[in-house]
């Protein structure tokens, strides 16, 4: 069975990334590429991202569900440093990938 990790993005920023076809912003404000790495978490984990890091954020979320076997058949590898999943380059914007997008509540 394929491992699934999830990354949490502010919907307008996921929308506007389709166009390139590939997203990368690591998360809330900051792009891929300072910190090299677009941060994820286990589905698990999900509700507590999203209520301790997004608690202020009044825009519309999206979970991005993404296949790690389908990030490796395009190149993308993901870390674990301390037990949480790190996507290390963009996510391309294909069916391999992102196998779900699903509206949030912060």
């Amino acid at each position: 069975m394929d491992e699934i990790v999830c990354h949490i993005a502010i919907a307008d920023d996921w929308g506007m990334s389709r166009k390139f076809g590939e997203y990368e912003v690591a998360t809330r404000g900051m792009p891929w590429e300072p910190g090299g790495h677009i941060r994820a978490c286990d589905p698990a984990d999900v509700a507590d991202v999203v209520a301790t890091v997004y608690a202020d954020v009044r825009l519309p979320l999206l979970r991005i569900d993404c296949s790690v076997e389908g990030l490796a058949r395009n190149g993308v590898e993901v870390a674990r440093v301390d037990g949480q999943p790190r996507i290390l380059g963009p996510i391309p914007m294909n069916p391999d990938v992102v196998v779900g997008e699903h509206p949030l509540t912060a």
